[in-house]
C-alpha cells in the first residue's frame, strides 16, 4: 500500500517524510522516483514487540507502507498548475493522501500565498484533484462513446459505464467527490481502477510548528485530523531508540506524532493485520479489513490456501493477559475457525492445512 504526502510549498511536507523514513532507518529503503521520494516505513506495533519478547525469535517483520513525497504544489499560476498535473499519475496509483498544510507563522519562512490558512490549503489541493478526475472522466466519456457506435457485444457494459460516467461528471462538475456519485460496489471498483484522486481516503496533518497548542477539531473537510510539528519530529526521529523513547516519556507522550501518523495511514487504507509467532519469526501480516482466513493462508502461501483446515485462532489481547499459550489453551481461550472466518486485527493465527 502506498501513501502520499502532498502540499503547498513550505507547509513541512518534506520536512515531516523525513521525520516519517529516518526514524525506521534501518529498516527501509528511500530513493529517488519521478522527482518525488519514496520510503518503505515499517509500521510500529507493539504486539510484535511483546510476541518477540516472549518467543526470542529469529527474525521480526513488521507491516510496512510505502510513502511518497510529491513535491509541493504550487497552484498561483499556469506554470505551477502544470508542475502539479505531472505528479497526478503517481498520486493516482497511491491508495491514500496525506494532505500537509501549515498552521504557524515563521519571520524565516515564508508561508503559501502569503497567509497561513490551513483549511484554505486543504480546500485548493482538493479542488485542483476534482478538477483532474474531470478531466479524466471526459476523456473516459468520448471514449466510450467512441466504442457505443462500433458493433461490439459488450454494448450493455458499454452503456452503464457511460452512464455511470456521465453522474461521475456532473457530481464533479458541482465541486463533489467521486464518491457521492457511486451507487453500488461494482461502481466503486470500477472508479478504483481509473485512480480517481476525489475517491481516496484522506488524512490532514496540521503542522504547527515547534510552539504549536494542538488542534481543538478531529476532523478537516471530512478527513480525520493530526496536529504536529514536523520539526520536532524530524528531531525525534534522529535520536538514538533509547534517546527517543525518554524524550517522548519527559514529554508525556506515549508514542510520536509520526507513530501516529504512520498507524493511522494505515487504518484508513482500510488494512488490519494478522500475526503470527514462533521461534523461527514473529510476523504482522497485512491484509484489507474483512478478509476470510482462507484468503489470509494466502498471503503467507498458496499452499496453505489450498489445503487448509482451520485457522487455530487467539486474540492478541488474550494472550497476553494469559501470560503465554498454555494458559490461553486452559482457559479454552483457542478458537478454532473455518474458511468463512472473517479475521481481526490482532489474530494470532496458526493455520492447519494438508496437500
Amino acid at each position: 500500500m502506498k501513501v502520499a504526502l502532498i502540499g503547498p510549498p513550505q507547509s513541512g511536507k518534506s520536512t515531516l517524510f523525513a521525520a516519517v523514513a529516518e526514524a525506521a532507518a534501518g529498516h527501509m529503503d528511500t530513493h529517488r522516483a519521478d522527482q518525488a521520494r519514496l520510503a518503505v516505513v515499517k509500521v510500529p506495533d507493539e504486539r510484535v514487540l511483546w510476541l518477540a519478547d516472549h518467543y526470542k525469535p529469529k527474525k521480526i517483520t513488521y507491516a510496512e507502507l510505502e510513502f511518497l513525497d510529491v513535491p509541493g504544489f504550487d497552484l498561483t499560476d499556469e506554470a505551477g498548475r502544470s508542475r502539479a498535473k505531472a505528479h497526478w499519475a503517481a498520486m493516482r496509483q497511491c491508495d491514500m493522501l496525506v494532505f500537509v498544510v501549515r498552521s504557524f507563522a515563521s519571520d524565516s519562512v515564508e508561508p503559501y500565498r502569503k497567509r497561513i490558512d490551513p483549511l484554505g490549503d486543504v480546500q485548493e489541493l482538493l479542488a485542483e484533484m476534482i478538477f483532474a478526475d474531470l478531466d479524466q472522466v471526459l476523456t473516459r466519456i468520448e471514449k466510450v462513446q467512441a466504442s457505443l457506435k462500433k458493433p461490439s457485444a459488450k454494448k450493455e457494459e458499454q452503456a452503464r459505464e457511460l452512464d455511470l460516467m456521465e453522474r461521475l461528471r456532473a457530481a464533479l462538475e458541482n465541486e463533489k467527490p467521486i464518491s457521492s456519485a457511486i451507487q453500488s460496489e461494482t461502481e466503486s471498483k470500477l472508479c478504483k481502477s481509473f485512480g480517481f484522486l476525489s475517491q481516496k481516503p484522506g488524512l490532514v496533518v496540521l503542522n504547527q510548528g515547534e510552539d504549536g497548542d494542538g488542534a481543538s477539531a478531529e476532523t478537516m473537510q471530512d478527513m480525520p485530523l493530526l496536529a504536529l510539528s514536523a520539526k520536532i519530529e524530524e528531531e525525534i526521529s534522529q535520536l538514538p531508540p533509547d534517546e527517543r523513547k525518554e524524550f517522548l516519556a519527559d514529554l508525556g507522550l506515549p508514542a510520536s506524532a509520526r507513530d501516529r501518523l504512520v498507524k493511522a495511514s494505515y487504518t484508513r487504507c482500510n488494512l488490519v493485520s494478522f500475526l503470527t509467532a514462533g521461534e523461527d519469526e514473529c510476523r504482522a501480516w497485512t491484509i484489507p479489513a474483512g478478509t476470510e482466513a482462507v484468503a489470509a493462508a494466502g498471503e503467507i502461501h498458496s499452499d496453505i490456501a489450498r489445503g487448509f483446515i482451520r485457522a487455530e485462532t487467539v486474540s492478541f489481547d488474550d494472550l497476553k493477559t494469559a501470560g503465554d499459550m498454555k494458559a490461553v489453551k486452559a482457559a479454552g481461550r483457542i478458537r478454532l475457525e473455518g474458511k468463512t472466518y472473517i479475521v481481526k486485527d490482532g489474530d494470532i493465527i496458526n493455520f492447519r492445512f494438508a496437500v
